[in-house]
């Protein structure tokens, strides 16, 4: 009797692993199924209005480090 209780422990343990691995390569095949979603492009008023305001921005900060006399 001793002898079958071992045996059928060892086996279930198997069993584990098994489902272990199986479970690992199930979450690893669905993660590297997603394809990333593309990036939104924007607008050209967008990115005219961006440029716009990084001209002004530059040129306020030009106007905040040049002496008073020049």
């Amino acid at each position: 009797m001793g002898k079958g209780s071992s045996r059928t422990g060892a086996g279930m343990c198997v069993v584990g692993v098994f489902g272990a691995l199986v479970a690992a390569a199930v979450f690893v095949a669905g993660c590297a199924s997603e394809k990333p979603k593309p990036m939104a492009q924007p607008s050209l008023e967008q990115v005219k209005g961006n440029a716009d305001r990084g001209f002004d921005k530059l040129k306020e900060e030009e106007r905040e480090q040049k002496p008073a006399g020049m």
